[in-house]
């Protein structure tokens, strides 16, 4: 700043004259412009983004880099970085390379890693300053839904919890001209298809909403064959019937119908659980407690697909022994 100089005029009213008075409107105007309110744009994403500590370091990289493309003015910019994990563990770092150095032991899964930017740029065309904010967030379905389920009420099932949808990424700018701010969003959306992304069953999301119906309609299904093959096979024999013969097979039959609708039921409700159950798995990877979280996610979906094809198998059985309870009814009560 320029020194100040004090003329004094024959005892009379004192005068200032200070030095560098362009300079003094630039900090003036800096001042307003890194306190006036920004504009604000964010974009989420739901993709099934698999996140390590080597893409976050490439999302920095790439934020930098679009950062140092607008020119802004020496020394502006301000690098933050939070991590937040389960049990409300969260660790804050003043520079990106504070953070590479945080401790990768936590038992604790990572819900989510923050990369806040702050710069200014000066227009050369307006002549003014202009502050940018730029947020950008990457969290893991996998510690979130676990989070959920630890806290949740014991009488709310883990295939309700795993059904849920959660957002995964999410980019904020703050910013003082939107055609620059949108530079951000591009940069975001090329970092998140560069990603690797889980391989999710096709259809899944499809069949999950309508998962609900597969054990009604399913029952109706198997309680028709039954009837339309015992009526069949009735119809056809040439036994003599019997008040005496009607009355055991009509009590046999009863304990065989509910037998029937109490097994299928069984086997499509484990087909309906399994598919609730999958979870299409998007994380961050990088702590232990990460490694353990994803592995037990993995683990629970490799078994959901070993219910669903049990339950698909025995229901089907179930359908074709249909075709031969008259048979058995019969044996049994001429036995």
């Amino acid at each position: 700043m320029g020194e100040i100089v004090e003329i004094l005029d024959d005892g009379e009213d004192k005068k200032i004259i200070t030095a560098e008075d362009a300079q003094l409107d630039s900090y003036f105007k800096l001042h307003q412009r890194v306190n006036a309110k920004s504009e604000e744009i964010s974009k989420s994403y739901t993709n099934n983004i698999l996140v390590e500590f080597s893409d976050i370091e490439e999302l920095h990289d790439k934020t930098l880099q679009s950062i140092k493309s607008l020119r802004p003015i020496r020394n502006s910019i301000v690098i933050r970085v939070a991590v937040f994990h389960n049990e409300g563990e969260a660790a804050k770092f003043n520079s990106f390379e504070d953070f590479k150095r945080h401790n990768i032991t936590s038992p604790n899964p990572t819900a989510q890693i923050s990369l806040d930017y702050k710069f200014v740029i000066l227009d050369n065309e307006t002549g003014e300053f202009e502050n940018y904010r730029v947020i950008a967030q990457v969290r893991s379905r996998v510690s979130e839904l676990k989070q959920i389920e630890s806290e949740a009420p014991p009488f709310l099932s883990k295939a309700l919890i795993t059904s849920l949808v959660t957002q995964t990424a999410k980019i904020t700018i703050l910013y003082g001209d939107y055609v620059k701010a949108r530079h951000f969003t591009a940069m975001f959306d090329e970092w998140i298809k560069g990603c690797d992304e889980s391989k999710s069953l096709k259809y899944i999301s499809t069949v999950k909403k309508w998962s609900h119906l597969l054990s009604i309609f399913g029952k109706l299904i198997i309680y028709v064959l039954l009837a339309f093959f015992m009526t069949s096979s009735f119809r056809d024999d040439s036994i003599e019937v019997t008040n005496s013969f009607l009355i055991q097979f009509l009590i046999v039959y009863s304990v065989v119908f509910l037998m029937v609708g109490m097994l299928s039921g069984l086997f499509l409700s484990r087909i309906e659980m399994s598919i609730d159950s999958y979870l299409s798995l998007s994380y961050l990877k990088i702590n232990k407690g990460d490694n353990k979280a994803i592995k037990e996610y993995a683990d629970r979906n490799k078994h959901s697909a070993a219910w669903a094809i049990a339950g698909i198998v025995g229901t089907v059985l179930i359908g074709l022994s249909t075709n031969a309870v008259y048979d058995i009814i019969k044996n049994y009560l001429f036995s």
